[in-house]
């Protein structure tokens, strides 16, 4: 349809992604902690391609991505198009390992989340962090940022907590992850106790 057509018709343009939960729709950003209300409009630029929001439980941070997405989506429907978006929380994600080792798809499964345009990956750091876990995180994790693909991460943990929970073995490959976090990703931590009140 061209935009005459649908004016004509009383149709308007889309202001939320359509998997948007409901419970992030209605969203009132004045009460958003001050850090995120400082990100929502953020994009990627030059070598900046990742956001990170880390935390204590309770601060928003989901709250604020799912905003972050809705205006980078409303972004693209302005553009007569939709943005294509992978928004996993770290469980979704362990389930999807598990089922394409099932289906003896598991190459397949990671090309798809390395080569989604926009991916977000909620609550970082509370996945079970096996071996295989922490290879496929830091093939993810590489492969998007030196392509410069757009990915949100939201995590309750800092650097060195993270690393915390990499198994002794696999130590290289947690420093690995986050020296990619600090060369390409925009990080905002932040704590309750800059939270507005309700």
């Amino acid at each position: 349809m061209d935009a005459e057509r649908v004016k004509s018709s009383g149709l308007v343009d889309p202001v939320f992604p359509p998997s948007m939960p409901k419970v992030f729709v209605d969203t009132d950003i004045n009460r958003l902690h001050s850090k995120i209300l400082s990100i929502i409009d953020w994009k990627p630029e030059g070598d900046v391609c990742g956001l990170l929001l880390h935390g204590t439980t309770g601060v928003g941070k989901t709250r604020g991505i799912w905003e972050v997405i809705r205006r980078l989506w409303v972004d693209e429907a302005k553009k007569d198009k939709q943005l294509p978006y992978m928004f996993l929380t770290m469980r979704k994600f362990e389930g999807m390992i598990e089922q394409s080792f099932d289906e003896r798809n598991h190459s397949k499964m990671i090309d798809s989340v390395i080569e989604a345009k926009v991916l977000v990956f909620d609550d970082f750091g509370k996945e079970r962090l096996t071996q295989r876990m922490a290879s496929d995180l830091f093939s993810i994790i590489d492969e998007r940022s030196i392509n410069k693909r757009c990915t949100i991460i939201s995590t309750n943990f800092n650097g060195s907590a993270l690393l915390e929970r990499f198994d002794p073995r696999d130590k290289e490959t947690g420093v690995a992850i986050i020296r990619r976090f600090k060369d390409y990703y925009k990080i905002v931590g932040m704590g309750l106790d800059t939270h507005p009140k309700a």
